[in-house]
Formats: C-alpha cells, structure tokens, sequence
C-alpha cells in the first residue's frame, strides 16, 4: 500500500507538531581558537540562534519554520523530502524530551561554558 503525501511512516511522528520541521540544526566543528570562539558568541547574538552539544559533536541550532510544512504539519513534498529528512529518527527527536547534552543560549552561557572545561582540564591535569 503507497503512502498518502504528507503522512509519515512513522508511528512516532504521529500527533506530533512537527518539531524537527521547525527547527534547522546544522553540525559544527568544536571552536579550536579565540577567532572561532568570537564567531560563535556573535551568532548567539541572533535571538533563533542556539548551539547545542550531543555527544562530543557540537550543532548549530536555528529556530525556523520549513517552507514545505503545511499549516496542519504535514510535508507537501513528503515523496521528494530530502534524504536528511528521511533519516530522521524519531523517537531520537525533540519530541521525545531533550535530545542534547548541553545547551548554549547566548554569548555569556558560551563562555562559561568554555570556561568550566578549562579549569575541568587543569583539574584533572594536575596544574
């Protein structure tokens, strides 16, 4: 039996709001130098800008709408969503509760952040 446009296959998608369609996590490296440090505090300055950390791997995350989600959550290009999409792994998702390790809200939570594996470090080096 085909799938109707826009329904999912997954039982765990189901009743959901669409989360993950309303949200665009991209993977970032770790910030290895004061450049990128800088970088980083400047896109927490954007109100929809957050970076999370999830299992060593660090992530930008936007706050933004798809333009292929319909006003009652449903994906109007479902039979040619891209492969990301497809990959989502519900129910590994924000749907489920909290889907990150450690979440940086604005330059200041980023620097303590930094801060706190700083001294953590030099803790367990002995210094």
């Amino acid at each position: 039996m085909k799938r109707k446009p826009g329904v999912p296959h997954n039982k765990y998608c189901r009743g959901c709001a669409a989360i993950c369609c309303r949200n665009l996590a991209l993977a970032i490296g770790k910030p290895a130098n004061r450049k990128e440090i800088d970088d980083l505090k400047w896109q927490l300055h954007f109100t929809r800008v957050k970076i999370y950390i999830r299992h060593h791997h660090w992530y930008q995350w936007i706050k933004s709408k798809c333009m292929y989600l319909s006003e009652d959550n449903k994906c109007i290009i479902y039979e040619r969503r891209p492969d990301i999409c497809r990959k989502h792994n519900p129910p590994d998702c924000e749907k489920f509760g909290k889907f990150y390790d450690i979440m940086i809200s604005t330059p200041e939570e980023l620097e303590a952040y930094l801060e706190a594996k700083k001294k953590n470090r030099q803790k367990s080096s002995g210094k």
